[in-house]
C-alpha cells in the first residue's frame, strides 16, 4: 500500500480494524491518539463500531464455551489491572493514549541517539512492531529510506514534510515499500512524533546502504 500523500489519516481498513479490535495494538495506539485530534476520524470508527455491534446481532448464538476455555476467560478476569500513573505532559503535546504508556514525562525518558538531531525512545511489549517517539530538531532530516512493511507516523508537534507534502499535529504519514521517501522537519519547532511500524527500514543511496549493517 503506497501513502496517498493528501490524505494525512489513517486508512478506512485501519479505522475498521481498529473499531472491530482487529487492529495490531500499536497501530490502535496511534489511531487512539489520532482520533483525540480528529473528529471525522472519531465518527467514522463510531459507524464502524455500529456497523460491527448490527452485524453480530445477526450472527447465530454461539456454542457452549468448554470447561477449559470458561476457566481461562475467568482467570484472565482476575489478572491484576496496571495501575502505572499517567505521565505528566508540562508540553501539552501527548495525547492521553501515549501518555499512558510512558514512564514519565518526555524530558525524563531514556531517549537514544540515532542521528545527529534525532533522538528516538522505544516502547516495550508491542510484538511484531518498532513502536517509538522521536524528536527530531528543526532542519533534521532523514536518510532516504524505504521499508520492508508499514510505517506509520503521527505528528504530535512540530511541522515534518515529506515528498513535497507539510505534516502538522495530529496528521499521519503513511508510507511502506513502495515509498522511498526523505522526511525533513521544517520550522522552528523541535518535531515529536510517534512511529508504528512493521518490518524493518531499509536505508537507500551509497551512505544508507552501509547504515543497513548497524539497524538490523
Amino acid at each position: 500500500m503506497g501513502n496517498d500523500m493528501s490524505q494525512k489519516h489513517p486508512t478506512q481498513e485501519h479505522l475498521a480494524g481498529y473499531a472491530s479490535g482487529a487492529l495490531s495494538e500499536g497501530m490502535s495506539l496511534l489511531i487512539a491518539a489520532h482520533n483525540t485530534y480528529c473528529p471525522k476520524c472519531r465518527a467514522d470508527v463510531e459507524r464502524f463500531e455500529t456497523l460491527s455491534s448490527a452485524l453480530m446481532m445477526e450472527e447465530p448464538a454461539p456454542v457452549a464455551t468448554s470447561s477449559p476455555s470458561l476457566e481461562a476467560a475467568m482467570r484472565a478476569l482476575d489478572a491484576p489491572i496496571c495501575t502505572r500513573p499517567i505521565a505528566e505532559d508540562p508540553l501539552g503535546i501527548v495525547p492521553m493514549p501515549i501518555r499512558a504508556e510512558l514512564d514519565g514525562p518526555l524530558d525524563s525518558l531514556g531517549w537514544k541517539f540515532r542521528l545527529p538531531g534525532l533522538h528516538e525512545y522505544t516502547f516495550d511489549g508491542f510484538d511484531g512492531e518498532h513502536v517509538s517517539l522521536m524528536r527530531i530538531r528543526p532542519g533534521t532530516g532523514v536518510l532516504h529510506h524505504t521499508h520492508e512493511g508499514e510505517e506509520a507516523t503521527l505528528i504530535l508537534s512540530g511541522q515534518m514534510e515529506d515528498q513535497g507534502v507539510r505534516y502538522g499535529r495530529g496528521d499521519v504519514a503513511l508510507n511502506d515499500h513502495n515509498d522511498n521517501h526523505k522526511p525533513r522537519v521544517v520550522g522552528d519547532e523541535i518535531c515529536y512524533c510517534l512511529i508504528v511500524m512493521s518490518g524493518n527500514l531499509k536505508f537507500t543511496g551509497p551512505v544508507g546502504r552501509a547504515l543497513n549493517l548497524f539497524t538490523r
